[in-house]
């Protein structure tokens, strides 16, 4: 096999995977970063129960399934308001 078709492999391969981690995730990037900007701002201000209360808090507030979101968060690390900010960036998440 030559090095172009290595490397093409190796893109759809990225492609594939990049595609998988975002069909986990039920929301958009753009929502997924306004999700995190709100957490992140509240975290700071209350600190972390170690509980998805401010999550929880967002997704009702923004007509959004918890449970679908919760889910697609713990892919990723998303445990608690504190994980969420730190695991569950859009650039781990959508690339």
């Amino acid at each position: 096999m030559d090095d172009a078709r290595r490397r093409q492999l190796r893109a759809a391969y990225r492609n594939a995977e990049a595609a998988a981690r975002a069909a986990l995730m039920p929301i958009s990037e753009e929502q997924l970063t306004a999700l995190i900007g709100y957490v992140d701002e509240r975290v700071v201000t209350d600190g972390c129960d170690h509980t998805t209360r401010f999550a929880e808090l967002w997704a009702e507030r923004n007509p959004v399934d918890w449970a679908r979101l919760g889910a697609g968060l713990a892919e990723f690390g998303g445990y608690c308001d504190c994980e969420i900010v730190m695991n569950c960036a859009p650039e781990d998440v959508f690339r």
